[in-house]
């Protein structure tokens, strides 16, 4: 098929779908919201995916959690629970839910909802990436990193019976290191004090491990298995019940312990990983999200969708559509002021040969008044930016540069996210087991070129915690670029340039420039080579809790407004940090952030592993609320200090997004609450 007339029959296909869904005579258009957002949408709550917001801002629309983020602040206001109270100590929440609240089918919304829902997302075989989001509830963490721990007890045992069967005599240190590092669960043998896997730990590559001491690891691994799955399973049994971390003393009330006083709990339990499930889809799982249609308790239902893209396949791409319509059986304060929101996704049909913005079926829309909102940050191929080549003679050709076309368009508008690029080093495995080393490719690169490689441009970011989070302390940032310095420490950390360096990245657009344009630097500053590696989105979580990486590129977008929603997942108990770095002084500084009593109770121990300079802060915190306010937000700014001066983690960029947003609409989110990590944008709240 020609390309000319695979665009035409894909024009036609997606001005039909345009009428998707509409009866009766054409929709007011006033009262139909189109936008599009790249990537067939997961609407099932467990596993929305990490990397594109659009998943959670439709789950938001249609599933309707305890609470809802203000599209002008992006602090907490009722959803679901039409009012909560917490107790002196904060450590105990209360939130009343509507009694006249009901699902698109008319059956009632209770409590018991969401407890089946998040139940479902914690249970270990559900594999959601989204069980972390629970930790701030108590007993929550005890599910996820025991069965982490066991799963990674399990692993090992399994291939330590494998080496042992091929190498009777002795299993070969090289290969016992690989298998420590392949699964990952290096910080979880801290815990076994047995002699046997301590030897194990520090087991040199160049020797046999003896048979007779395998047998003995695989024993104990085999004892802390059970162990570890006997306490995840015992709470996850417990969960919902009076002596769990939460549960629903009668239909409209639940009841929910946290970790410490959480500040942003409200905000939190917006996100769409809290969503209620109904009842008839408990057995069912993602199959029901998959459907064209299900029961939603939300302002709007669904409608009906699209069938999935296929996969590779470039020349038989489709359209596929979500829509949404108002859910005549929902009575609560966030009323759907739309009839319908349709969503298009993989609608963006770039080819290197287009020269011009009507060949990108997503702009050509927006500019013919078909679409209302278009997300341009990250479409599937850049837009061209093609300058002419150095000839001897002046070319007439005029360079393409869809880039500035989409800028000139009406309605772009960049805001800014709170996304950060950064560099992370495995700490455990050399050469980074070695601060020298980390310190060495911190202080070596150019962070204005690296901006320059995204579009819209990035800014350079010389800290973890983004501008604009609620509780950032500011004058913090990490060591600026120095060469000298840079190969003072290359030499000191015993370098070398054939020495082996692999860095990693993931899918998302502009990170693979990124690694390269670093490779590129330390070539040159430092006269080594490191090869590179790219890592699916899928695969980077098990990679990261494998330790299967030296050095890698990640983004993050912290989970809440606050600083914690930053640093928390690099904690040395959370199972998927990936950092192979376990700190006394960073730990104990976010522990006292969750939770200020961890260090009022054992105060000497505690500042015998921060260090003194906490003490004014601690002595505070015995006054009232206001000192422990206060020395929270100070041992936030402590552990950020302790993390960049270790240089475990390097920050990059703080990244932009780009939108073209049709004049007239409003309601997706304004800057307040765009700051908010948790907000991905308000379907609910969109007008024309």
């Amino acid at each position: 098929m020609s390309r000319t007339l695979r665009s035409c029959l894909v024009v036609l296909t997606v001005l039909g779908l345009l009428s998707f869904g509409a009866s009766g005579g054409e929709a007011d258009d006033k009262k139909v919201f189109r936008y599009a957002d790249n990537g067939y949408a997961n609407l099932d709550p467990a596993h929305a995916s990490l990397y594109r917001l659009n998943d959670e801002r439709l789950i938001v629309a249609m599933q309707e959690c305890l609470t809802v983020l203000d599209p002008k602040t992006g602090k907490a206001k009722a959803g679901a629970a039409e009012s909560w109270s917490a107790s002196a100590d904060r450590k105990t929440w209360t939130f009343k839910l509507r009694k006249d609240a009901k699902w698109s089918d008319g059956s009632p919304v209770t409590a018991q909802d969401f407890l089946r829902s998040w139940r479902r997302i914690l249970d270990p075989f559900t594999a959601s990436e989204w069980s972390w989001l629970f930790r701030s509830i108590q007993g929550c963490a005890t599910i996820t990193d025991n069965s982490a721990r066991a799963e990674g007890f399990s692993l090992l045992r399994n291939y330590l019976r494998q080496l042992k069967r091929s190498n009777p005599n002795g299993i070969p240190g090289e290969d016992l290191n690989g298998a420590l590092d392949e699964t990952g669960v290096r910080p979880f043998l801290a815990s076994i004090k047995k002699r046997s896997v301590k030897r194990m730990l520090k087991w040199s590559s160049d020797k046999q491990f003896p048979p007779e001491m395998t047998d003995k690891v695989i024993e104990e691994l085999k004892k802390a298995r059970k162990k570890h799955k006997n306490m995840w399973v015992d709470e996850y049994d417990a969960f919902g019940t009076a002596a769990s971390g939460v549960h629903a003393p009668d239909k409209h009330t639940l009841v929910i312990k946290t970790e410490g006083d959480v500040p942003f709990f409200p905000e939190l339990l917006a996100r769409s990983a809290f969503a209620p499930l109904h009842k008839s889809y408990e057995s069912k799982r993602e199959q029901a999200f998959q459907a064209g249609d299900f029961v939603n308790n939300g302002p709007y239902m669904l409608k009906g969708r699209g069938a999935k893209p296929p996969e590779n396949q470039p020349d038989k791409r489709i359209t596929s559509v979500v829509e949404l319509a108002r859910n005549p059986h929902y009575s609560g304060p966030n009323k759907a002021p739309l009839d319908q929101i349709l969503c298009f996704t993989d609608l963006t049909l770039q080819v290197a040969a287009a020269d011009d913005l009507s060949k990108m079926e997503d702009m050509r829309q927006y500019m013919d008044g078909q679409l209302d909102w278009v997300y341009c940050t990250w479409p599937d191929e850049y837009p061209r930016k093609d300058r002419p080549r150095k000839k001897k003679k002046k070319s007439k050709k005029k360079p393409i540069d869809l880039r500035a076309d989409i800028e000139a368009l009406k309605g772009w508008a960049v805001r800014k996210a709170p996304r950060v690029i950064y560099l992370r080093f495995r700490c455990d495995k050399a050469p980074f087991n070695s601060k020298d080393a980390r310190k060495a490719f911190a202080l070596s690169m150019n962070r204005d070129r690296l901006a320059k490689m995204y579009w819209p441009a990035a800014q350079p970011a010389f800290r973890v915690v983004p501008p604009g989070i609620d509780g950032r302390v500011e004058g913090i940032a990490c060591a600026r670029p120095d060469g000298n310095a840079s190969k003072a420490a290359f030499s000191a950390a015993g370098l070398k340039g054939d020495t082996w360096v692999e860095l990693s990245f993931g899918e998302s657009p502009g990170q693979g420039d990124v690694a390269l344009a670093l490779i590129s630097g330390w070539k040159k500053s430092l006269g080594i080579e490191p090869g590179n590696r790219i890592e699916s989105d899928s695969d980077v979580r098990n990679v990261l809790r494998a330790g299967g990486y030296q050095v890698m590129v990640t983004d993050f977008r912290g989970f809440v407004n606050d600083p914690y929603g930053f640093l928390a997942p690099l904690h040395s108990a959370d199972a998927d940090s990936g950092l192979g770095w376990a700190d006394d002084a960073f730990d104990a500084l976010l522990d006292a952030a969750r939770d200020p009593d961890t260090a009022l109770g054992n105060a000497e121990e505690w500042l015998e592993k921060v260090g003194p300079g906490m003490k004014g802060h601690l002595e505070g915190a015995k006054a009232g609320q206001a000192g422990r306010a206060k020395l929270r937000t100070e041992a936030l700014a402590a552990a950020e200090r302790r993390l960049l001066d270790e240089f475990v983690i390097v920050p990059l960029l703080f990244i932009n997004e780009a939108v073209l947003i049709k004049p007239g609409v409003t309601g997706m989110g304004d800057a307040d609450a765009l700051k908010n990590p948790g907000f991905t944008g308000s379907l609910i709240h969109v007008t024309k």
